[in-house]
């Protein structure tokens, strides 16, 4: 069991099924046996399952951990209905805790191995270069102050400091052909760069 596992599951684990054992115990002690039990059989399947897949795809590992987190979670109101409604409801529990076994366990065992076994293409990298659009934002600041449409000048500024188009190299195109133009045709250019962006 490692020490991840233990801080983030088992002890505030422990601490819920003491705390609740405290509070409702004395309304049914069998309710909070059967309790006991189901918490720790999934604590130790949890527990079981990590230290048998240590080469998790991401995707899977998730969803696996959410399931268990889900599966827990709802022992938890069954077994405060059952505590409270012992009287009334007696083993007739079982079969909700059974039905979540099934569903959040069972179902979900079996659709988390089915996307294991999905073919996936490894996605693109993705390059991001900080500095061309540190050069870019720069550069198309300076020229800002050359263009005579003072409308134009604020839809871009505007949009300066959030637009990823200056992180391409069609921006760094546009802004070399803006840096020698002057007056309309550099607000053509800047029009231009306004509708990329």
């Amino acid at each position: 069991m490692s020490k991840q596992f233990k801080s983030l599951i088992l002890y505030p684990t422990i601490f819920v099924v003491l705390l609740l054992g405290a509070l409702t115990a004395k309304n049914s002690y069998l309710a909070f046996l059967i309790f006991i039990f189901l918490v720790f059989e999934q604590i130790y399947s949890w527990n079981k399952s990590l230290n048998s897949n240590q080469n998790y795809q991401f995707r899977i590992f998730f969803a696996e951990q959410y399931l268990n987190i889900v599966y827990l979670l709802i022992i938890l109101p069954l077994y405060l209905i059952s505590t409270f409604l012992w009287n009334q409801i007696n083993f007739w529990i079982l079969f909700g805790y059974g039905l979540n076994f099934i569903v959040f366990r069972l179902v979900a065992n079996v659709g988390t191995e089915q996307l294991s076994k999905i073919n996936y293409s490894k996605s693109k990298d993705i390059n991001s270069s900080l500095d061309l659009w540190k050069s870019n934002k720069k550069r198309l600041t300076s020229i800002l102050q050359n263009s005579s449409d003072e409308s134009l000048k604020d839809k871009i500024k505007d949009k300066l400091d959030y637009s990823s188009f200056l992180n391409t190299e069609n921006a760094a195109s546009f802004i070399n052909k803006a840096e020698n133009l002057k007056g309309k045709d550099l607000d053509e250019i800047l029009s231009l760069i306004n509708k990329s962006m």
